[in-house]
């Protein structure tokens, strides 16, 4: 029977990572892989290795014991960067194709076999370090490694060296022992365990190690990580000689992993907020003469059943041992929802031959959890015989990751650049993609922007969501992408994906793409491309063994009624707007949802049916934004997807102004529009360039929210000739209205100054403005000035409308041509009732006026009989402050506590008032 292998030798794991994207809490297993047919002709792949397998290290559950007293104290000069004497085994340890029955101890948290004492340097000084240190120096060897950083005593107690070898020979156990040890300051890095303990075992006969682990009391440092050397070393630091454990800081011992070679991502990463659990045992079995191993099960994590079956399970096999193995059986068991079992036999398994194994077909028929077990039979080491991989029976979502498994961290693209993390799923019919789920990693990713794609089976882009944020609340959890309308996507390979958008420059390196173990990874499965996309089998990352993609593709059948690919609203009035739709070619109608900005179609808004497009909304409000949602009919019964919103807003209906205070502060102006409502320009010069109502500071408009002016820049001969007109201001005689506004103007090299008048009349026409309020010919100020009402100079005239009627106010600029910017906000108009007494106006004299808070009411010669009252009231009629004044005297008015802003003061003389504009400013 000819069985087909994928396999590769152990001397091509490692190729190059490109630099155009990067990873964090990860050791990649990198490798190349070759194709070949397992067969008579095979030959095995043979190298000078360590004699501790990678697939037979294990991490595992177990107990701590103390040497208490047992055995016998090692003696060191001191508790930091110290060596040992050379201390007896206790019986011949076999390591590396060595005897040994002796070791040097260190300090610093290792052994080195043998009699000679290992040299300087002592400890791992950090990640991606590639010198310095016991396990980056090539001329270190025979290292057991079970915790080396700078250590020294604990907080507390003395660090204690003892060694202990205990049962009978041949099945004696050395126990090596660090006690009462804590990691040292290391530059603003405190220390993260205090009180630490921690052991290596070695075993006769069975040689085996366990690095053990005891409790730990958290330091005193602060919480953050500190990287940690851990792991077995032979004659130097290539992947055949060298066994790392890695580990993120926050994950849990229990999660820790063996990798080959050097750290080139995570080390064994600490922090006081993640300690040990007592018991911890990291364990490395060494290579047996009969040793087949179960590397990984390639499977679906997620398995739709009505386009992934049927499915094919894979199994990737190696032969750890150091005997060339014959007819090995391979067993394929799935139980829970579904039952299946399948068998392969290996002819011939040379030694270091390893490959990727396919089972038959196996058709899910149920929905609900799998257990995949693949299994070699018994042989001389046991404890890498299966491998597990678990798996839910869906209606409609691919993943490849297993549910329940965490993440082991992330991956990221430089920042500069960008790029998109894709996954290869197949389906063997046509589907549509409805939504692509993501899991997202790393803090640095909050506030990055992430979308997701789905790519054709040459990457093509099909769509992409909408941009998002990351925010904290998304890291380690499923963040879901939509797409506009479902995205098709026909039988064969398609590509679900997250894409990392292009950040600025000197943007901290981030990782959004969350990854899961796997060692392999599988090959034709994961992918990075641009953000253009495209994928070609140079796009496979399965070489450098990130991981699994924590992304899932959520499909469905298509439907027979595709959504509008377009929607457009134009030609809105005041009531009215026309709606222009791009629909499927057996569209016969169009369901229209609008209501409010914001309401949900589900259970709001009004409906109408449109048979065709375009078609006219009729009996809307004005000065409205509204939402609206478009479906496709295509038959009595038979629609797509709601599709939207797309949002408009109606015209405005311009108000007349017949209740004062009237104030405008131009910061609400409605979307779509570029005035507030009722106010009105006109381009007299007819240049194009005339009042506006920008909504944010830009380019060299320096206030937003006011109305602006700005000079005509391409044309240095115009002056300024433009208007803007209050809204129609229904005014009544024997009332007197007083007119407030800001403005002022831009400093620059260019500008001298800014003309400006204001003028009210019964049309918005310059030759209806007859009648001049206020003029300024000189404005130079830079920070806005607030007007006051008067006859003097630069105040504003009131307004006593002889008989009632309805007037505009215009503001008119007509500065010098190639000037600059003008400004003009907080318009405010305030009335005085009838019954103003023109005796009691010229009595009183209120000053400073602005003033910051402190005024003087002076009254001469108002003929009062006792005492007068003051009321002061804020531009939406509420009294705000009291008092009582006297004739014939200088009256303090204290309105500190008061806001900003303009006001009205009341003097109130019997039956007579006379009311003034003050302004607060301080």
């Amino acid at each position: 029977m000819l069985i087909r292998l994928i396999f590769h030798p152990l001397s091509s794991f490692f190729a190059c990572m490109r630099n155009s994207y990067t990873t964090r809490f990860i050791a990649p297993w990198r490798k190349v892989l070759l194709a070949a047919f397992l067969g008579s002709g095979a030959t095995a792949v043979h190298a000078q290795t360590l004699n501790y397998p990678l697939a037979s290290a294990s991490n595992v559950a177990g107990t701590y014991t103390d040497l208490g007293s047992t055995g016998t104290i090692i003696a060191t000069a001191n508790t930091d960067d110290a060596n040992s004497a050379a201390q007896p085994i206790g019986f011949t340890f076999n390591y590396n194709g060595q005897s040994f029955t002796d070791f040097v101890l260190n300090t610093n948290g290792y052994i080195k076999l043998g009699t000679a004492a290992p040299a300087a340097p002592y400890y791992y000084n950090g990640p991606q370090v590639t010198t310095g240190g016991p396990i980056n120096t090539a001329a270190e060897t025979n290292l057991l490694l079970p915790f080396n950083v700078d250590l020294e005593s604990a907080t507390s107690a003395t660090a204690e060296y003892r060694v202990a070898t205990s049962g009978t020979a041949p099945n004696r156990v050395c126990t090596i022992q660090w006690k009462n040890v804590s990691d040292k300051l290391s530059g603003s890095i405190g220390k993260q365990l205090d009180n630490f303990q921690f052991q290596v075992k070695l075993y006769e006969t069975l040689n085996r190690i366990e690095f053990v682990y005891g409790s730990a009391t958290a330091g005193p440092g602060a919480d953050t990580f500190k990287s940690v050397g851990v792991g077995i070393k032979g004659s130097g630091t290539s992947t055949t000689q060298l066994i790392s454990v890695t580990k993120g800081s926050t994950q849990a011992w229990s999660l820790a992993s063996f990798v080959p070679g050097l750290y080139t991502g995570n080390a064994h990463n600490i922090r006081k907020a993640a300690l040990p659990d007592a018991g911890r045992t990291y364990r490395f079995e060494p290579q047996k003469a009969n040793d087949a191993s179960i590397l990984a099960v390639y499977s679906l994590g997620k398995l739709p059943l009505a386009s992934a079956t049927p499915h094919v399970i894979r199994a990737y096999v190696r032969n750890e041992g150091f005997s060339d193995m014959a007819n090995v059986r391979v067993t394929l068991t799935v139980t829970g929802a579904n039952s299946f079992t399948n068998s392969k036999i290996i002819p011939s398994l040379s030694v270091g031959l390893e490959g990727i194994l396919s089972f038959d077909a196996f058709t899910p028929t149920a929905q609900g959890n799998n257990t995949i077990s693949v299994s070699v039979d018994n042989d001389d080491n046991n404890s890498n015989n299966t491998a597990t991989y678990r798996q839910q029976v869906t209606t409609d979502t691919y993943s490849v990751a297993e549910a329940g498994v965490p993440s082991l961290g992330g991956l990221g693209r430089t920042v500069t650049l960008g790029g998109i993390f894709a996954v290869r799923y197949n389906t063997n019919t046509t589907r549509v993609v409805t939504a692509v789920n993501a899991q997202l990693s790393d803090a640095n990713s909050v506030g990055r922007t992430v979308y997701g794609v789905v790519m054709d089976n040459s990457g093509a882009i099909l769509a992409r969501s909408a941009d998002y944020v990351v925010t904290t609340a998304d890291l380690n959890a499923y963040k879901t992408f939509t797409f506009p309308a479902p995205v098709v996507v026909s039988p064969g390979n398609f590509h679900v994906g997250l894409a990392q958008a292009v950040a600025p420059a000197g943007t901290t390196a981030f990782y959004p793409m969350a990854l899961q173990t796997e060692v392999p990874t599988r090959p034709g499965t994961f992918f990075t491309t641009d953000l253009q996309g495209g994928i070609t089998d140079a796009n496979d990352v399965s070489s450098r063994s990130f991981g699994r993609f924590m992304i899932e593709a959520v499909t469905g059948a298509p439907p027979t009624c595709f959504q509008p690919s377009a929607v457009s609203v134009s030609n809105a009035s005041a009531t009215t707007a026309v709606v222009s739709i791009t629909g499927p070619a057996n569209a016969t109608g169009y369901t229209l949802i609008y209501g409010p900005r914001g309401f949900n179609p589900a259970s709001g808004g009004t409906t109408v049916t449109a048979p065709s497009s375009p078609f006219t909304l009729t009996g809307l409000t004005a000065s409205t934004t509204y939402d609206l949602y478009v479906r496709s009919t295509c038959g009595t019964t038979d629609q797509s997807t709601l599709v939207g919103p797309t949002a408009f807003t109606t015209l405005c209906t311009p108000p007349v102004i017949s209740a004062f205070p009237y104030a405008e502060d131009f910061g609400t102006v409605a979307v779509g529009l570029q005035l507030p409502c009722g106010i009105t320009v006109a381009d007299i010069n007819a240049d194009n360039n005339t009042w506006k109502t920008p909504t944010a500071a830009s380019g060299n408009i320096t206030q937003a929210n006011a109305m602006v002016y700005s000079y005509n820049s391409t044309d240095a001969t115009k002056g300024a000739d433009d208007w803007f007109f209050t809204p129609a201001l229904a005014l009544r005689a024997g009332s007197r209205y007083q007119l407030s506004f800001k403005y002022k103007t831009d400093a620059t090299t260019f500008a001298t100054a800014e003309k400006l008048e204001v003028k009210y009349g019964a049309t918005t026409t310059p030759a209806g403005q007859t009648n001049l309020l206020w003029r300024n010919e000189n404005i130079t100020n830079t920070a806005l000035v607030t007007t006051t009402g008067g006859t003097s100079a630069n105040q504003v005239l009131p307004i006593t409308p002889a008989a009632d009627g309805t007037v505009y106010i215009g503001f008119h600029a007509y500065s010098a041509p190639d000037q600059f910017n003008l400004y003009v906000d907080d318009v405010a108009i305030n009335s005085v009732v009838t019954g103003v007494s023109d005796a009691l106006v010229r009595a009183v004299n209120v000053y400073p006026n602005p003033s910051a808070g402190l005024f003087t009411v002076e009254v001469r010669g108002a003929k009062a009989k006792g005492a007068m009252q003051v009321e002061v009231t804020n531009l939406l009629g509420q009294r705000v402050h009291t008092a009582t004044i006297r004739d014939n005297s200088e009256n303090r008015l204290d309105l500190s506590s008061l806001a900003n802003g303009m006001y009205t003061l009341k003097v109130l003389s019997g039956s007579d008032y006379m009311i003034r504009n003050i302004v607060v400013q301080k």
